[in-house]
């Protein structure tokens, strides 16, 4: 047996053993992918094991999840951060080797998959940063985006929003190797997957090559350098698999899948593959063979630092910049364009509009600001004015025209995220963000910091009907950890949500935003609302005395201006207190006292109001009964007719509180 084939199967029985001792996990796909993903690591990619986080590296995604213990068995074997006794602890509490691959670039994870299809997208936002710092940067950056995709991620639909996407744009720097085993969970592909996957993606205008043996390296380094000289169409090799390669009973099959061989079988296929060796046991020679990769890795970057070196010389001004960018550091003074827009507007504005002003203002300052809409630039206000659209033409252009495509758009966002090179946000209607979720949760999971704009967020829409009236978005974002989700009620809580969220670097933010004008608060308010107030995500914009509050109205966004309104009508015969609630995860971070001053605990009505789903309100009203929501779905009608039919008026919210106090 020669020491590629050898290391080829140290791969597979590294990921057996990890299966087997997890009692859980997926051998099947790592047994038939082993040989891809060897040649990648070993031969192909340009990476470092020595250093994780350089700059100029290959990056290399296993959209397939499922196989991340193949990943984690190369990663070992390449000389990164994961240990053997890594690997005995695979799937177990606290370890570094979970189920599915979570995103740790100090271990050499680029982003986290697992929901199938999601890491085919990153790929295509890394391939967008990709060509823009090569653009940038006189081609000094100048690498390829890998990838191993599988069946059920060709099946998913955000694979073909965001493979549409990278043919329409151009991304040549994508390879992604088909593992075509024609298997799934629950069998043989004939059952739901007959497509014809090459004309597919030709359709698409990617390059394809077909009838690749999976398991011959010659086959696939050949396919792979013919893709590297494609430069203007991603690739696609489809690379004929067998899952379970070498298991003599499960091999082919759907057993071989999702369950470990288990000892009798393990067995029968070391002796079918001549492997000769213990659980968890890998040669010396192998490790001699692929130790060759950090040399090569550290020579590398190596010659790559001369380049920039050179490039410092000969470019000052963009070495500069590059380092900035390299190092995620904000420009000094980049909010002071942004900060000039807080001031006191004298018409109604809508917040999507006052969201537009931001994103332009910090564009000016902040040259890697980036991003575009799901084919609703307009009607959310997410135009860069003073840029072009990104495009084959245009690899500076920093308007991203994602289509009609939101899960796409998702998941091209975290790629963008994940490259580290650009700040991104992606702007969809509120009602829309169920069709992106998974990319929402996966940028919360992975402490991504994409931003994602939310407009047109209530029955204020008006006309659309109840097919685009969000009702229960709102709740169902707030449920998500290491998210923070905004929904400000005027410019001035609107550019304060933007700079939070640009300054954010490790969790993303929802900025959520009215289609309808809505006036200016501190027009309404008795008392001020400045950056240090609003980082507390929660505080009083108006009372009426300095006496402990009787009744406390808790609003946002587009319901607080009619909140203060209806609040004055109670303020005769109670002390009354109207809080602002732009953020629940910055207010909940807040420490006990303040959190206690703010909303008493021996208060006689804490009510909310706010026109979505009631939902969660209790842990700020402490009941049920005072909280003014909307618990059905909406109605097709102008918006101002909405919002007093479902009783968000200030007349209906008058009424609506009366009755609550009344019976209590």
């Amino acid at each position: 047996m020669n020491i590629e084939k050898k290391s080829i199967n140290a791969l597979r029985f590294l990921s057996i053993d990890q299966v087997n001792k997890a009692s859980s996990g997926h051998p099947g796909a790592p047994m038939g992918a082993a040989s891809i993903i060897y040649l990648l690591f070993k031969k192909i990619m340009n990476h470092n094991p020595n250093n994780p986080y350089f700059l100029n590296r290959d990056r290399f995604i296993l959209s397939i999840g499922h196989a991340s213990a193949l990943l984690y068995s190369i990663l070992h074997l390449s000389g990164y951060k994961f240990s053997i006794n890594d690997l005995q602890n695979f799937r177990q509490l606290n370890s570094i080797t979970p189920g599915h691959p979570e995103r740790d670039l100090e271990l050499g994870i680029e982003v986290t998959t697992g929901p199938l299809g999601q890491g085919f997208a990153n790929g295509v936002g890394m391939a967008i940063s990709e060509k823009m710092m090569s653009e940038k940067y006189d081609n000094l950056i100048d690498h390829h985006i890998y990838g191993i995709v599988g069946d059920g991620d060709l099946q998913e639909g955000i694979s073909s929003e965001s493979a549409s996407l990278a043919g329409t744009l151009g991304l040549g720097k994508i390879i992604y190797i088909y593992d075509s085993n024609g298997i799934s969970i629950d069998g043989s592909n004939e059952l739901a997957f007959t497509e014809n996957v090459a004309e597919r993606f030709r359709s698409y205008n990617w390059h394809v090559i077909e009838n690749v043996d999976g398991n011959s390296l010659d086959q696939l380094e050949a396919s792979i350098a013919i893709s590297k000289d494609e430069i203007n169409k991603p690739s696609l090799i489809i690379a004929n698999t067998i899952i379970g390669f070498g298991s003599p009973n499960k091999a082919g099959t759907e057993n071989a899948h999702g369950e470990p061989l288990g000892s009798e079988e393990t067995e029968l296929t070391k002796n079918n593959l001549g492997w000769n060796y213990k659980e968890f046991e890998v040669p010396k020679d192998v490790y001699d063979h692929m130790e060759e990769i950090s040399s090569k890795g550290d020579n590398l970057e190596i010659k790559w630092n001369l380049e920039l070196k050179n490039y410092k010389n000969t470019n000052p001004d963009k070495y500069k910049d590059l380092l900035q960018v390299k190092n995620s550091k904000l420009p000094l003074d980049w909010d002071k364009e942004i900060n000039n827009l807080i001031k006191e507007t004298n018409e109604p504005e809508a917040t999507r509009a006052s969201s537009g002003l931001a994103i332009n203002a910090i564009s000016n300052s902040l040259d890697n600001l980036i991003g575009g809409s799901a084919d609703l630039t307009g009607s959310t206000n997410t135009l860069i004015k003073n840029s072009e659209n990104f495009s084959r033409k245009d690899p500076l252009g920093k308007n991203i025209k994602f289509g009609v495509r939101e899960h796409g758009m998702g998941g091209v966002m975290n790629g963008i995220s994940a490259y580290g090179s650009h700040r991104v946000f992606g702007g969809t209607f509120l009602v829309f963000s169920d069709y992106m979720r998974g990319s929402v949760r996966l940028s919360a999971l992975s402490g991504l910091n994409s931003i994602w704009i939310f407009t047109h967020d209530s029955i204020g829409l008006g006309e659309d009907g109840p097919t685009h009236q969000p009702i229960s978005q709102l709740m169902s974002l707030r449920s998500i950890p290491n998210l923070n989700v905004f929904r400000p009620a005027d410019r001035r809580e609107t550019i304060l949500s933007w700079k939070y969220a640009i300054l954010e670097k490790d969790k993303p933010s929802a900025l959520i935003f009215s289609r309808q004008g809505l006036p200016d608060i501190s027009t309404l308010s008795n008392l001020k609302i400045d950056s240090n107030t609003f980082s507390k995500g929660a505080y009083s914009v108006y009372k009426n005395t300095n006496d402990e509050p009787e009744i406390i109205f808790l609003s946002t966004g587009s319901e607080l201006a009619n909140t203060i309104q209806a609040s004055k009508t109670f303020e005769n015969d109670y002390s009354i207190r109207v809080v602002s609630m732009p953020c629940w995860e910055l207010f909940d971070k807040q420490d006990k006292s303040y959190k206690e001053n703010l909303l008493p605990k021996n208060t006689k009505h804490i009510i909310s109001i706010e026109a979505g789903i009631g939902l969660g309100w209790q842990k700020y009203t402490q009941n049920n009964d005072s909280i003014i929501s909307m618990e059905t779905f909406g109605a097709s009608a102008p918006g101002n007719k909405l919002i007093d039919y479902f009783g968000f008026s200030t007349d209906k919210i008058v009424e609506r509180v009366k009755k609550i106090i009344r019976n209590k």
